[in-house]
């Protein structure tokens, strides 16, 4: 009875007109806004692409390694949310531009600001980009400083 209920449910929502189901970069955008604003960092690594999540790895492991292994540090950890309101609500969130595997999403806050994010499709889901700085000047990053295995 219940599944029966929930297609009748489905079926409904779909007749309304103007109900229709929303771009996958602009539900990931959402998924996106909506973790900073719990500022739940494991959620952000999830939904970051993998050039974001390499940078982050590699900043753990210099920390990890600056503490002199004392304990190590996560990649979470080095995500921070800064100057976002946690009150923030999207009232629109508009696709932009989608070519093959970039994406631009704009969202709207119901304050009136406006945020445009970048994704990229990696492994068939929308991830989205964030501007990483520069190794700092005579810095490697860990993940060039491993010795190399020979098979």
């Amino acid at each position: 009875m219940r599944v029966r209920l929930q297609y009748a449910l489905l079926a409904a929502a779909l007749s309304f007109p103007g109900c229709k189901e929303e771009p996958a970069p602009v539900v990931a955008a959402k998924q996106f806004a909506a973790a900073v604003r719990a500022r739940d960092t494991q959620a952000l690594l999830e939904i970051v692409d993998a050039q974001t999540v390499a940078y982050v790895g590699d900043s753990a492991e210099r920390a990890s390694d600056q503490i002199g292994g004392r304990r190590s540090v996560e990649p979470s950890e080095m995500l921070q949310v800064v100057d976002v309101d946690a009150r923030f609500a999207i009232v629109k969130a508009d696709l932009l531009s989608e070519s093959g595997d970039a994406a631009s999403v704009r969202l709207i806050g119901a304050d009136g600001t406006e945020h445009d994010l970048q994704l990229v499709l990696e492994d068939g889901e929308w991830k989205v980009s964030l501007p990483t700085p520069p190794a700092p000047a005579g810095v490697a990053s860990p993940s060039e400083t491993k010795p190399e295995t020979k098979p």
